[in-house]
Parts: structure tokens; sequence; C-alpha cells
């Protein structure tokens, strides 16, 4: 099923035209098409559905290095990366100066700033940007000192441009970015500082490494913007993703959120109030089952009861 059958089916369903494209200008497709991304993240909030739940490891600002810059103010605790993809830590805040951190150990000069030596560079403790690097859609790089960038095109970035800024379509070579979020320094009583996953809807659990059922409890977290809290170091994250392609639902959310776009523009449509009540029940009814038997679904099994009779 495409975006446009979600459409024509929520507009089928109150006796209209069905649209011709996701950009027909016609007045109740025009409505319907427009309702449509906020009644699609609407439904997948609401509701753990299997179909869009996914796990990940969660990046660690923690640990995470970006790329070293000169004249720049570094607090404590600040990563950089340089001298051939090496991480260091700040032990003294200062501003840089003009060559960065080179070698291995502690107490390196640079500028004002003292670093230490702490490992070399992975992708999974480097968010840097780097040069004539392809990157895929939803990389995550950090420059501009404290900012984090989220691919939004796929490509190959270029040799020396760095996006930089707060705007949402930033070109980088082939690549394009778009501004996520700034680094905050943690403040929280929480140990630990991870970036929100960008296609994220809804956490549902950070479970708790070593567990041995699924329903146990996960850890205690917060979230604050576009970041993540807890005192799990390595955490994972379960949580609803935004799958925007409507053939990779299964059929009670293809369903359920052509009647909520129904209910949203079917008074616009019909211009009847009881149509537009109708419509509503039937979003209510809709959403109610495909709950449950999400909830159903997502549900670790429990063991079958010892009957009286088969002893």
């Amino acid at each position: 099923m495409t975006e446009l059958e979600v459409v024509n089916r929520a507009l089928t369903s109150l006796g209209s035209l069905p649209a011709s494209s996701m950009a027909d200008t016609a007045k109740n497709a025009a409505r319907a098409v427009t309702s449509y991304d906020l009644c699609r993240d609407e439904m997948l909030r609401l509701i753990p559905w299997p179909s869009c739940v996914t796990r990940a490891l969660l990046l660690n600002a923690n640990a995470q290095a970006r790329a070293w810059v000169t004249l720049t103010p570094y607090l404590i605790g600040d990563r950089v990366t340089a001298d051939t993809l090496k991480t260091y830590r700040c032990t003294t805040a200062g501003v840089s100066g003009a060559t960065g951190p080179t070698g291995t150990g502690s107490g390196i000069t640079d500028g004002t700033v003292v670093w230490e030596y702490v490992e070399a560079s992975t992708l999974l403790n480097n968010w840097a940007h780097k040069g004539s690097t392809a990157y895929v859609v939803g990389d995550v790089v950090a420059s501009d000192y404290d900012r984090v960038y989220v691919c939004i095109t796929a490509g190959t970035s270029a040799a020396a441009t760095p996006p930089t800024g707060i705007t949402k379509d930033i070109t980088d070579g082939t690549a394009h970015w778009s501004y996520y979020a700034s680094q905050p320094h943690n403040r929280t009583v929480y140990a630990y500082q991870y970036l929100y996953p960008p296609d994220c809807l809804r956490v549902l659990k950070i479970p708790l490494i070593g567990e041995a059922k699924d329903s146990q409890q996960g850890v205690q977290f917060i979230r604050e913007g576009k970041w993540l809290y807890c005192d799990q170091d390595d955490s994972y994250i379960k949580y609803t993703r935004l799958e925007e392609d409507p053939d990779m639902w299964d059929e009670l959310l293809q369903e359920t959120v052509a009647k909520k776009i129904a209910s949203e523009i079917a008074f616009d449509v019909t211009g009847k109030e009881d149509l537009a009540m109708l419509a509503f029940q039937k979003w209510q009814a809709a959403q109610n089952d495909a709950r449950q038997i999400a909830l159903g679904e997502a549900a670790e099994g429990t063991e079958e009861v010892v009957r009286w009779e088969d002893v």
C-alpha cells in the first residue's frame, strides 16, 4: 500500500473522489494529503505497533569526540579528535591554540587548554564530520562546536566543508544534512547522556542489560529535548520508529491511519456533523481494536497454568 492509497481510502470512505496524486490540489484531496503526516505520526505514537518497533544502540554523548577546532573554548570533559583520529579529553578548560593536541599521554598543552589522550577514534566514539566520506540517511555527525546534524540525503561529503548553522537542508558535497540538536552539558542526576534517535517517535523502554525476560522493567530514564539520560552505560533503546513506508505497516495500522484522516477532514468534506461524528466513532473503534491486538502481539508469553485435573 502507498501513501496515496491510504489517503484515498480515507476520501472514498467519505464519499469523495480519490486524489490523483499526493500533489493533487483539489479541495478534498488537498485536505486529506495535508492531514496525512500528522495523522500517521499520531497513530504511530499512540500505539506500539509491532511492525514499527525496533531496537538500537544509543549514541553515548559522554564518549563522543568532535573534530578539533582552532581558537575554540573547551570545557573539562569535552572530547575532540585530532592527530590522525586520536581522541582527547579536556582536563583543563581554556581556548584552543593553532595546532591541536598530538601524541599519546596526558598534560598535552594546546593554547590554554590541556588535553589527555583517551583512545583511537572509532565510528562509535566519534561523531566528527569527515571529508570525502559516504554517508547514508540517518547518519549523525557533530560539527560547528556543539551542534549535531543528521543526514537527510545520502551522498559523499565534500573535502572540507562540515555542516554549520541551524538550517534544515545543508549541502555538503552530494550529501545533505539537517540540524538536529545542540549538545547541552549534562546537569541531570544521571551519569549518561544519549542522543535521542532521529527516527524515534516514542521511547518504549531502555532495557536493563542482562535482563532474563523482556517483560522485566527497564532502567529509569528521562528525556529532555533531543537527549536521553540514565545511569546505564552501553544502553540500547526499544522504541517506535517513524516508518514512512505504509507498505511496511500491518493492515490494521493502514486502516487506522485512513480512518484517522477521515475523522479529521469529515466535516470539511461532507459539511454534516452526524457524518463527522460517525467518522470519529469509526476511528475510535478501529484504534481500540488495534491497540488490544498490538499490545497482545508485543507481550512476552507467560508460563502455562497447571490445572488441577492435569496433576
